[in-house]
Parts: C-alpha cells; structure tokens; sequence
C-alpha cells in the first residue's frame, strides 16, 4: 500500500511496478532485504538495456516475436545461472511493451520505470528492517522446526500415495523452497559456524533420510515406529514452546531399539538430526 500510495505521486503510470518491486525485495527479516533491493534494480536496468537493443531493431523489420526472443533469451540464461535476475524477465517484457513500435518516448517511459522500481525496492527495505525485524536465526529456526514437524508426519504415510498424502508432500515441498530462500538470504550460508546454516543443512539431511525411511517402511514391521515419531514429535513441541528438551531426547534415544528391520540405522540418524537441531535452535 505505501509503494502503491508513493507511485501514485510520480508520473509515468508505473505505481503498480513499485508494488511488485516492494513484493520481490521485502522479507520477514532484515537480512537480505538490502541485498534484494540492489539485485532488483540490477535486473531492472538489464532488462530495460535489452528493450532499448529490441527498440532499436525495430526499423530492420523485425517483428514483435523476434524482439521478445532477442529481449529474452539472453535473460532466460541468466536466470538459469542465478535466480536473483528472474525480475529482469519481467521489467524486460514490460520495457518491450513500451518498445512495441519505435524507440520515440522510449527514454521517458525507462527513467519513470527506474524511478519507480527504486521507490519500491526502498520501500521493501524499509519494512523489512523496520517492521518486526526478527533475527534471521529465529525465523529459520522456525521454519526448519514447522519443517521436521511436517516430514515425521509424513513418515507414517499409506504405502499407495493418495491424494491427502499428495497435498502433504506439495506443502512440505513449498516450506523447503521457503527455507532455501531464507538461505540464499544469509550471507554466511555457507560457514561453518554459521548457526543458520547449520539449521538449513541439517534439514535437507532429514528430508533425504525420511525418503528412504518412508520407503523402507513401506516394506517392513509397523513396530515401534508409532512411539519413535511420537516421541520425535514431542522433543520438537518442547522446543518450539521454550520447555525443557532434554527429558524428551532421552525418551526418543529410548525408543530405538523398539524400531527393528533393516531401516534401523535411518531412524538412528533421523533422531540424532533432530537432537542436534534441538540444540542449535535452544
């Protein structure tokens, strides 16, 4: 609404492009807000370079579709090698709009553009830092235990997949994307000593051992495997809530040897993720 109100006083007819700048660049946190911002207008000005080169094409006779592939195209492969320039796609195929005959008031229509895009990236910072900015920890630990929440309630999944276990696994799927963001976020993702990145790695390491312990389950016992992911459910509860954890861990330690079949050794590495992930987030 404020990047919305702010465009609305600069002419150009853009107030909806500093809406979807404020989108892209704001986050739940502070960190990475900034970095987004100046990623946004460097996208911004690539795509509204390449709708100049289209423009400037347009009196050899080539038509729209061959501008928008000579737009795109060199954008489509930047995307792929980084994520961050996806905007660019969009401010190019909105500066080719405007390039859709020949460049006359192309200048205008790109300065108003910037301008606009640039509000709204500071505009998106501005919240981000200001309006509850929860340390980037926090709102990774969070997610990460909103995640091993979601994968150990998968764990006990029908053996033919049905259309509620689907809607799980889409879910699941959305709140990893939503965790590998908040990792490129962080600046120090890949640290050692990073505790975010501790959190991130230590997921995606219980997501690929729940895969194969789903398989495995599908094919073994049902024994004790109802009272290991209870107790692995408990542990979390206690830490999402502030409790102490540590009665909780030695309860799912307990529970092991009441685990049998060949997958013994997942749900032994599945309980040590969880322990540790107790620890870095305590």
């Amino acid at each position: 609404m404020l990047a919305l109100f702010a465009g609305h006083l600069l002419p150009g007819g853009h107030a909806f492009s500093a809406v979807l700048s404020a989108l892209i660049v704001v986050r739940p946190y502070s960190q990475g807000a900034l970095r987004a911002g100046l990623m946004r207008l460097l996208a911004t000005f690539i795509g509204i370079a390449l709708s100049f080169v289209a423009a400037a094409l347009h009196p050899f006779g080539l038509n729209e579709y061959m501008r928008l592939l000579i737009g795109l195209v060199p954008l489509a492969i930047l995307t792929a090698y980084n994520s961050e320039f996806r905007s660019a796609l969009i401010a190019a195929v909105l500066m080719l709009g405007a390039a859709s005959g020949p460049a006359t008031g192309l200048e205008q229509a790109a300065i108003g553009r910037a301008i606009v895009v640039a509000l709204g990236a500071c505009i998106g910072i501005a919240v981000s830092v200001m309006v509850l900015p929860t340390p980037h920890k926090r709102t990774v630990a969070d997610k990460a235990l909103q995640i091993m929440v979601q994968m150990i309630g998968n764990l006990n999944a029908a053996a033919i997949p049905d259309a509620r276990s689907e809607k799980a696994d889409t879910r699941l799927r959305r709140a990893l994307l939503d965790l590998g963001q908040m990792h490129r976020d962080n600046g120090k993702g890949h640290a050692e000593d990073d505790p975010s990145g501790q959190l991130v790695r230590l997921v995606r390491h219980a997501q690929a051992v729940c895969l194969l312990l789903r398989v495995e389950w599908r094919h073994e016992s049902r024994e004790g495997r109802e009272v290991f992911c209870v107790a692995l459910l408990d542990l979390i509860a206690a830490v999402r809530s502030g409790e102490p954890y540590e009665d909780k861990a030695a309860i799912v330690w307990q529970s092991l040897p009441e685990v049998t079949g060949v997958q013994n050794w997942m749900v032994r590495a599945l309980a040590g993720d969880v322990v540790r992930l107790a620890k870095l987030v305590a």
